[in-house]
C-alpha cells in the first residue's frame, strides 16, 4: 500500500467510526431501540458481571419482554457471541465504541479485497469509500445488533482466502473471524461462513495454515453445542425456538413456529396479512429487502445497477453470484420479513458489494467518474441525513425519555413500575417501516433496557405495573419491602409519560 492509500483508509477509518458513534450517541440517543438490541444490552450486563445467566424473575408476568427468558433462570435467547462483546463496551461506559470500532476496519477490509481481485487503486479507494460512507454500514454500526461485528468476521476471513498467500498467523485471524460468527449467528455462519471455509481450507497453502483457519470455528461450534445443552438441555435446541414456542402458545400455535421452511405451522406471527410462509411471502419479503438495500448502499436509488455493472466489467462474479444465492435463497426459508435497520438479513453481501460498486463507478464516463467521489459522499451523507431524522422519532418505539425522567428525579436503584395504555401509528418511510403500531410492551423496552439482570433484589428493578394498586403494594411488600418505588404511567396516544413515587407499602 502506498503511503498516500494508507493514508486514505486511515481516513477512512476514522470517518467510519465517527459516523457510527455520532448515530449511535446522536439520533439514536446512545440506547438500544429494537427488542433485539434490549435483549442483548441486558445479556451484556449479564457477561460483564460474569454471569451467563441471572436469577428467575421474582413474579415473571411483571418481567415480561421479548427474546428475554426469565425462568428458570433469566437470559437472552440469541447465541451468546455478540453479547459477550457488547460486554465489554458495557463494562466501560461506551457501548457503541464495540460497533464503531468494527466499522472502522471494513473501509481497509474492502480496499485489501478491491487488490486481492485486481482492481485499479482507483477503484479500490472508491471501495473503502464506500465502505465508510455507506448509510446501509453506518446504520447498522450504529446500533447494537450483531451485524457489522459479523460482517467484521466475514470479511476477515474472504480477504485472507482471496489472497491465498499469507502467513499462518493470517489464516489464524480469519479463523478468529469465522469462529466469532459462529457465535454471534450460527445461520450466516452456515450459509456465508461455510462456504468460505471449505475454499479456504482448499486454498491454504500449507497444513499449518489450514489448521489456523478450522481450529477457531471447530472450537466455536462446540461451545455453542454446549451452551444450547445447558440452557435448553439438547445441542442442537437454540434457546429462541422454545421461548417462541412459549411465547406464542396462546395464540393457538404449535411448537416449532420459527422453523426454516415453508407451511402453515411456519411463522410466530402473522405476517403479509395471514399465518404461514410460503414462496409467494418470501418473493414479496426479498422484493422490498431489495428496494431498501439499493436505498441504503449509497442513500440514493441506482447503487444495486452500478454494482451488476461492475459485476459485469470486473468479471467477478463466482464468490458475489455464490453468496447472494447463498444469503437470499436461506433467508427466503425464514418467515421474518428482516428490514429493521434496513436489509438486515442481505447484511452479509456487504462483502463483496463496495468492491462491485466501484468496480461500476469505474465504468462511468470521464466526466462522472471524475467526479464520483463527490457524488458518493453526497449520496451517503443524503440517506444518513435522511435516516438520522426518522431515528430520532423514537424508533421502534422506544426513546431515551424514561432514562432522562429517572436520572431527572435522581433514581439509581429502587423499583420502577410501568404503565401504558392506547396505541399508536408510526411511519419511517424512508427506514421502510410504515403503519408500524407503538403498544406498551415495545414501548417498555425503553426502561427494561435499564435494569440490573444480576439480581431480582437491589440495584434497579423495572417491572410491569399491576392494574390494581392494593396488589401492587401486597407484591412491593412481599418482594421489596425495603425499596423505594416509582410509577411511569405512559400515554402511547399522546406519546407522554408521568412519573410519580409511591408512598410506602402498609407493613404486614
Amino acid at each position: 500500500m502506498e503511503p498516500a492509500d494508507r493514508r486514505l483508509v486511515m481516513l477512512l477509518s476514522l470517518v467510519a467510526f465517527g459516523l457510527a458513534g455520532i448515530l449511535a450517541v446522536g439520533p439514536l440517543g446512545g440506547i438500544a431501540h429494537i427488542s433485539d438490541e434490549v435483549a442483548y444490552t441486558l445479556q451484556a450486563k449479564l457477561f460483564a458481571a460474569g454471569m451467563r445467566t441471572g436469577p428467575p424473575a421474582d413474579e415473571p408476568s411483571l418481567l415480561l419482554y421479548p427474546f428475554w427468558q426469565t425462568g428458570p433462570r433469566s437470559y437472552a435467547v440469541f447465541p451468546p457471541g455478540w453479547p459477550a462483546l457488547l460486554a465489554a463496551g458495557l463494562a466501560v461506559g461506551v457501548p457503541w465504541l464495540v460497533n464503531a470500532l468494527a466499522a472502522a476496519c471494513l473501509p481497509g477490509l474492502s480496499w485489501l479485497l478491491a487488490g486481492a481481485w485486481q482492481r485499479p487503486q482507483e477503484e479500490a479507494r472508491l471501495a473503502a469509500m464506500v465502505a465508510a460512507l455507506s448509510p446501509g454500514i453506518v446504520l447498522l454500526a450504529g446500533s447494537r445488533m450483531a451485524h457489522t461485528t459479523v460482517l467484521l468476521g466475514l470479511m476477515l476471513a474472504l480477504v485472507v482466502v482471496e489472497r491465498r498467500r499469507d502467513p499462518p498467523a493470517a489464516w489464524l485471524l480469519a479463523g478468529l473471524g469465522l469462529g466469532y460468527v459462529v457465535l454471534a449467528r450460527p445461520f450466516d455462519a452456515l450459509v456465508v461462513g461455510g462456504p468460505l471455509l471449505l475454499v479456504g481450507l482448499l486454498r491454504a497453502p500449507r497444513s499449518a495454515a489450514r489448521t489456523a483457519l478450522l481450529l477457531p470455528p471447530a472450537i466455536a461450534a462446540g461451545l455453542l453445542l454446549l451452551d444450547n445443552q445447558g440452557l435448553t438441555g439438547h445441542p442442537l435446541r437454540f434457546p429462541v425456538n422454545p421461548w417462541f414456542d412459549e411465547w406464542v402458545a396462546d395464540m393457538g400455535r404449535g411448537p416449532g413456529c420459527n422453523r426454516l421452511g415453508f407451511g402453515e405451522d411456519r411463522g410466530c406471527h402473522p405476517t403479509l396479512g395471514s399465518w404461514g410462509h410460503d414462496p409467494g411471502k418470501a418473493a414479496s419479503f426479498a422484493g422490498e429487502t431489495l428496494v431498501l438495500l439499493d436505498r441504503f448502499l449509497l442513500g440514493v436509488p441506482g447503487g444495486l445497477l452500478l454494482v451488476l455493472l461492475g459485476a459485469w466489467r470486473s468479471r467477478a462474479l463466482a464468490w458475489p453470484l455464490g453468496l447472494t444465492l447463498a444469503v437470499v435463497g436461506g433467508y427466503a426459508l425464514y418467515w421474518s420479513p428482516g428490514n429493521v435497520f434496513g436489509a438486515r438479513f442481505w447484511h452479509p453481501l456487504y462483502l463483496f458489494l463496495p468492491v462491485l460498486l466501484a468496480a461500476g463507478l469505474g465504468a462511468l464516463p470521464r466526466p462522472l467518474r471524475a467526479a464520483s467521489p463527490l457524488l458518493l459522499m453526497l449520496g451517503c451523507l443524503h440517506g444518513l441525513g435522511r435516516a438520522s431524522v426518522e431515528l430520532r422519532e423514537g424508533y421502534w418505539c422506544v426513546n431515551d425519555r424514561v432514562a432522562r425522567l429517572l436520572e431527572r428525579e435522581g433514581v439509581e436503584e429502587g423499583l420502577v413500575y410501568l404503565a401504558g395504555g392506547g396505541e399508536r401509528t408510526e411511519d419511517w418511510p424512508w427506514l421502510g417501516r410504515e403503519g408500524f403500531s407503538c403498544d406498551p410492551l415495545l414501548a417498555s423496552g425503553a426502561a427494561f433496557q435499564l435494569a440490573d439482570p444480576t439480581r431480582v433484589q437491589g440495584g434497579l428493578q423495572v417491572r410491569h405495573a399491576l392494574p390494581d394498586a392494593e396488589q401492587l403494594q401486597l407484591y412491593r411488600a412481599a418482594r421489596h419491602p425495603d425499596a423505594r418505588a416509582w410509577l411511569i404511567v405512559h400515554d402511547l396516544a399522546k406519546d407522554q409519560y408521568r412519573i410519580r413515587e409511591l408512598p410506602d407499602p402498609p407493613a404486614p
